[in-house]
């Protein structure tokens, strides 16, 4: 009985020592996956942080470039407020004067005035083929409410016809 006894005893300890090895080798284990997991933790988050960076410098870099664009736009926004405005401070019987005229014209919105005084001016406007047919003389007669547009040399309104009229309507 000793001798069962003892054999079951030695073997007792020898699986013992062997669960004692396994359970070392196991902990050995799982600290190298816990280490390798950190290390791809690690490299996510500096991975994700170098991402992060160069989304800051891309917006950085596109702040950059839509207040250039903005600037820009901002000297044609201003050029055109410009022209707008002093579109508005045209008295509103030069506004009306330029409205006949462009009833006239074959592109309205193409209609460009300069010299104007009174009721004549200059005006330049697209003909049919979309070319600017250079500035002509306006006169815009009140008592009729109409608007006589210099001619070519045949016409009603020719030059010689206009200066004339010229010379009594226009100051």
């Amino acid at each position: 009985m000793i001798g069962v006894v003892w054999k079951s005893n030695s073997d007792r300890k020898a699986r013992e020592e062997a669960f004692a090895q396994q359970t070392q080798q196991h902990n050995q284990k799982m600290a190298q996956i816990e280490a390798e997991n950190q290390a791809r933790l690690a490299q996510e988050a500096r991975d994700k942080a170098q991402k992060e960076q160069a989304r800051i410098e891309s917006n950085k870099q596109a702040k950059i470039e839509q207040a250039n664009f903005n600037k820009d736009h901002q000297v044609v926004s201003n050029q055109a407020t410009v022209e707008k405005k002093a579109e508005d401070d045209k008295p509103d019987k030069i506004k009306e004067i330029e409205n006949k005229v462009k009833e006239l014209a074959f592109d309205p919105d193409s209609a460009k005035f300069r010299n104007q005084k009174g009721n004549c001016g200059e005006v330049n406007a697209k003909n049919r083929f979309g070319g600017y047919t250079g500035y002509r003389r306006f006169i815009y007669n009140s008592e009729t409410d109409t608007v006589s547009i210099e001619d070519e040399d045949d016409g009603l309104y020719n030059p010689k016809m206009m200066n004339i009229l010229w010379q009594k309507k226009c100051p």
